[in-house]
């Protein structure tokens, strides 16, 4: 990918490109099922393959890190230290989260594979919204006196931790899919999207709308967000291969919380009232609904055809999933 490509093109978007964007095409069969529905509130769920980590409350009032393997019926213990737990993400069988248990906020992580937990850093300041793709982990760390983001390579033995963007505004809500990193970016005054490219060590411009663009998630050379140019927060989209933004969903309602796995976007949505869980396949260019019980449904993930998300249906939050196949 050359540099020039990385820069947000801004262009007219005729009537029938908005249409194709939330246009209707052949849904897939959605078949839901339930992860845990346990008393106690479990949130913020993050799916890698089959494996499922979640934020989990105890009745202590701790929030731990839970997991449970679809394939297996497995139920994993990932973190019960006595402080709480937030934040996680997983990638393969490596789960990050953000720890308190020296009294500020720092990042560790969980090989599940071999039940060894270790800490990514510990610097005195706070460190939070670590996500992992790969042997890369980044995050949001106040060590500067504002927020920046940092990374971290498992797979270095001399100098693991490096630094991504430490502009003097705030950068926060990263994101990394192989060797990109993207966040939101406060230094031009409102909210925008900024990358860096790991491998030719060069941060570069998404999108700089006067309006908000927040909240990004990242799949291969796919950048999508939370976008507030229309006076509402819709998805919008950039592919960094061909220097190309496009919106995804722009109903009049609010979107939030997109996330991204190849073709497959999800977010919530308060079309109905209340908020659902949406999808769109890039390659069909389909938007079609995952889950619209009349119950709650906030933080969506998605890992090849499957989705999870977390559930206020039985009066708490539980986590839900669904598995999405074309129907014949």
């Amino acid at each position: 990918m050359k540099p020039q490509k990385y820069r947000a093109v801004i262009f007219v978007l005729i009537a029938v490109v908005l249409t194709i964007s939330c246009g209707s095409g052949t849904e897939p069969a959605v078949e839901e099922f339930f992860i845990t529905t346990n008393p106690a509130w479990q949130r913020h769920p993050s799916i890698s393959t089959s494996i499922v980590i979640w934020q989990d409350r105890s009745a202590s009032l701790n929030d731990n890190i839970a997991g449970y393997d679809i394939t297996s019926s497995t139920e994993l213990v990932i973190c019960n230290n006595p402080g709480l737990e937030i934040d996680p993400d997983i990638s393969g069988d490596v789960v990050v989260w953000a720890d308190d248990r020296d009294g500020n906020w720092d990042i560790y992580a969980h090989c599940i594979s071999d039940q060894e937990s270790f800490a990514i850093v510990d610097n005195p300041a706070d460190q939070t919204s670590p996500v992992i793709d790969g042997n890369l982990i980044v995050w949001a760390d106040e060590r500067a006196g504002n927020t920046d983001i940092y990374g971290y390579d498992l797979l270095s033995s001399s100098f693991p931790e490096f630094i991504v963007c430490e502009n003097v505004e705030q950068q926060t809500s990263p994101a990394i899919s192989r060797n990109i990193i993207v966040w939101t970016d406060s230094r031009n005054g409102n909210r925008d999207i900024y990358g860096y490219d790991i491998l030719g060590k060069e941060e570069f411009s998404i999108v700089n709308h006067s309006a908000d663009q927040h909240s990004p998630s990242l799949s291969g050379s796919t950048v999508i967000w939370v976008d507030e140019r229309n006076d509402s927060a819709d998805i919008y989209g950039y592919d960094l291969e061909i220097g190309e933004e496009f919106p995804i969903c722009i109903n009049t309602a609010t979107q939030h919380s997109p996330a991204i796995d190849e073709n497959l976007v999800v977010w919530r949505d308060q079309r109905n009232g209340n908020w659902d869980i949406y999808g769109y396949d890039l390659a069909t260019r389909s938007e079609f609904p995952i889950c619209t019980h009349s119950a709650e449904q906030w933080h969506p993930s998605v890992s090849g055809d499957m989705v999870v998300w977390m559930d206020k249906r039985n009066g708490n939050w539980d986590i839900y999933g669904a598995s999405l196949s074309k129907e014949s």
